[in-house]
C-alpha cells in the first residue's frame, strides 16, 4: 500500500509544473523576513538577518521561482549562482535604506521577473553604497505580467541589468520614478551587440525625475522599440533614448519630453533606423536635438563611422526649442536641429511633422546628404519660442497677413505669432495658402489682449501686425473663418475698398466672390471689410453695384 501511493506522489510531481514544486517564498515583515524552501528545491542555502535575505543556488539544472511579497522600510534580497531563476512579484513593497540594492539578482544567466497580475510592487534603495541601480541584475532581464512595478534609483539607476533587459508583451506597468543617473541601464557586460541591448514589445513604461538618460544601452548597446507605450521625462540635458549602437523603433507609441542644453529625444552613437509605430518628441533648450545620430570618431568611442538615420514608415511628430548652444568649458558650438544626422539622413516613407521655435532652429540636417525620397514631410518654423505644454487653455485666430494693402498667398518665408505683451503664446500654421490658423495658448480662462507680428525669414526681420478687430484671450474662442480670416495688416495701406479676395485689384472676381457670398456659397477668402463698401455692416446687392462702379470708374 505505501509503494503505491509512494508511486501515486511521484506521478504527481511529475505532471505538476515544474514552476509549482519549485516555488520559495520570500515575505517580508518591517524589519523581519522569513523563507519557505519545499523539499523539491536542493542545491540551496540562506541566511536571514533581519530584514536581509542572502541565497546562495548550486543548482545547474532546476529553474526556482522566488515568490516575493510583504513589506520592509530597510530590507533586501541578494540571490547568487550559476542558473536561470524567476522571480515573482507578487505585492512587493521594499526599501533598502543602509546601502545596496533593494534586490540584487548575481546570476549571470536569464532572470524573468514576473509581476503578478493585480499586485502593485515597489523597489527603492538609499543614496548610500555602490549599488549601481536598486533593482540590479548580473545578467539578463526578463519582465513579464501584468502587474505594476514602481523603481526609485536614489545612488544611481533605478534598473540596472549587466546584459540584455527585455519588457515583453504581457508586461503591465513599470513606473521609474526617479534615479540619480539613468531610469533603465544596460550594459556594461560583454562588448557585443547581441548580448548588451534594451528590447520592448508590450507594456506601458514611464521613466520621470532621472538625471541623465531615461533608457540607456552601453557598450555597443542596442535599443529596440516594437510596441507598447513608453513615456519619458528627462529634466536636464540628457537623453530619452540613447543606444551605443543601433537604435530601432517599428511599433509602440513613444512620448519624450527631453529639457535642458545639448540634450536629445533619440540618440544613437551609430544609428537611427524608424520603420514603424509612433513618436512624440518635445525638446527644451540650446543645442538640443530631437531625433540625433552620432558619427562619433573619437579614439574612445565604442562605435565608430556611424551617423545614419533612415526613416521608412511610422508617424514622428518633433516639437523642439533653441538655438546655439556653446559649450562653456570647450567653446565647441551645437546648433539646435529637429532630426540631425551626422552622415546620412534617408526618408522614403511614414509621416514627419516638425516644428522649429528659435531663430537659429533647424528642421533636419543630414552632414553626408539627405534623401526625402518617400513619405510626408511637414515643416513650420517660428523665430519665438512658445511653451505650450506650459499652458491649459487654448483658442484660435483663422488670419491672413496683409502687406502694403495686399494679402500675401505665399508664406514659405514668413512666420506668424502671437502675443501677450512681450511673451509669445501661439503661432500659425499655414498650410492652407491662403491663411493661416493660429493657436493661441493661456492659463487664464479669459486674458489679455493679444498682439501679432510677423518674421520675414529671408530678411530675418520682424515687425508689428494690427488685427481688423479686437482680439482678447479666451479658451475655446475662434476669431475669423477660413472664408472670411481676420486681416493682419503691416499698416502700410488700408484695406483697398472692393478688393474682397485681397488679391490687390478690384475686378470682375471681386464681383463673382461677393455675389457668392450673397448666394451663401463662402468663398475661399473673403474680406468682410472690403466686401462692405457702404459700411453698413452688411454685404449685400448695394456692395455689389458699388463694386461694379469701382471696376468703371
Amino acid at each position: 500500500m505505501m509503494n503505491k501511493l509512494l508511486f501515486l506522489f511521484a506521478a504527481l510531481l511529475t505532471v505538476m509544473p515544474a514552476s509549482a514544486q519549485n516555488y520559495v517564498d520570500i515575505v517580508y515583515d518591517g524589519d523581519n523576513a522569513t523563507i519557505s524552501v519545499p523539499s523539491t528545491v536542493t542545491g540551496l542555502t540562506y541566511n536571514i538577518k533581519g530584514a536581509n535575505v542572502s541565497i546562495v543556488s548550486t543548482t545547474l539544472v532546476n529553474e526556482y521561482t522566488y515568490r516575493l511579497s510583504g513589506s520592509s522600510p530597510d530590507g533586501s534580497l541578494t540571490i547568487n549562482g550559476n542558473y536561470k531563476l524567476t522571480l515573482q512579484l507578487s505585492g512587493l513593497d521594499l526599501t533598502n535604506a543602509h546601502g545596496g540594492p533593494a534586490i540584487d539578482i548575481e546570476c549571470g544567466k536569464r532572470i524573468a521577473v514576473v509581476l503578478e497580475e493585480g499586485t502593485v510592487n515597489t523597489l527603492c534603495d538609499s543614496p548610500y553604497g555602490d549599488q549601481k541601480g536598486a533593482f540590479f541584475f548580473k545578467g539578463h532581464a526578463e519582465l513579464e505580467g501584468g502587474g505594476t512595478l514602481n523603481v526609485t534609483g536614489k545612488l544611481k539607476h533605478a534598473i540596472c541589468a549587466k546584459e540584455y533587459m527585455e519588457v515583453k508583451s504581457s508586461t503591465g506597468t513599470i513606473n521609474i520614478l526617479g534615479a540619480v543617473s539613468d531610469g533603465i541601464h544596460c550594459g556594461k557586460g560583454k562588448v557585443a551587440n547581441t548580448n548588451n541591448y534594451f528590447e520592448m514589445s508590450g507594456g506601458t513604461v514611464n521613466i520621470v525625475n532621472v538625471g541623465s538618460d531615461g533608457i540607456d544601452a552601453d557598450d555597443f548597446g542596442v535599443v529596440r522599440i516594437k510596441g507598447g507605450a513608453l513615456s519619458i521625462n528627462v529634466a536636464d540635458s540628457g537623453s530619452g533614448i540613447k543606444a551605443d549602437s543601433t537604435l530601432t523603433v517599428s511599433g509602440g507609441n513613444i512620448n519624450i519630453h527631453v529639457a535642458g542644453n545639448d540634450a536629445d529625444g533619440l540618440r544613437s552613437n551609430y544609428a537611427v533606423n524608424i520603420t514603424g509605430g509612433t513618436t512624440d518628441i518635445y525638446v527644451e533648450g540650446d543645442g538640443s536635438k530631437g531625433i540625433k545620430s552620432k558619427n562619433d570618431t573619437e579614439t574612445t568611442a565604442t562605435v565608430s563611422n556611424g551617423g545614419d538615420i533612415s526613416i521608412s514608415g511610422g508617424t514622428i511628430r518633433i516639437e523642439h526649442l533653441g538655438d546655439t548652444y556653446a559649450d562653456p568649458s570647450t567653446g565647441d558650438t551645437s546648433s539646435c536641429v529637429g532630426i540631425a544626422a551626422d552622415n546620412k539622413l534617408t526618408q522614403t516613407d511614414g509621416e514627419v511633422e516638425i516644428l522649429s521655435m528659435g531663430t537659429d532652429c533647424q528642421a533636419y540636417r543630414g552632414r553626408g546628404g539627405e534623401r526625402l525620397e518617400g513619405g510626408t514631410l511637414k515643416i513650420t518654423r517660428i523665430p519665438w519660442k512658445v511653451k505650450r505644454r506650459d499652458y491649459q487653455y487654448d483658442m484660435t485666430v483663422y488670419g491672413a497677413v496683409q502687406l502694403n494693402g495686399s494679402l500675401l498667398t505665399d508664406y514659405s518665408e514668413v512666420a506668424v505669432g502671437a502675443f501677450d505683451g512681450d511673451v509669445c503664446i501661439g503661432y500659425a500654421d499655414f498650410e492652407p495658402e491662403n491663411y493661416g490658423i493660429i493657436r493661441l495658448f493661456g492659463n487664464e480662462v479669459a486674458g489679455n489682449a493679444v498682439s501679432f507680428k510677423y518674421f520675414d525669414w529671408t530678411t530675418m526681420e520682424e515687425a508689428a501686425l494690427t488685427a481688423d478687430r479686437d482680439i482678447a484671450f479666451e479658451t475655446s474662442a475662434v476669431y475669423g473663418t477660413p472664408s472670411n480670416p481676420v486681416i493682419l495688416s503691416d499698416g502700410g495701406e488700408s484695406i483697398l475698398l472692393g478688393d474682397i479676395n485681397g488679391d490687390g485689384e478690384v475686378n470682375v472676381t471681386d464681383v463673382m466672390a461677393g455675389v457668392g457670398y450673397i448666394l451663401g456659397n463662402k468663398p475661399e477668402i473673403f474680406i468682410f471689410d472690403a466686401a462692405d463698401v457702404n459700411d453698413d455692416g452688411e454685404v449685400n446687392v448695394t456692395d455689389i453695384m458699388h463694386i461694379v462702379n469701382i471696376i468703371l470708374n
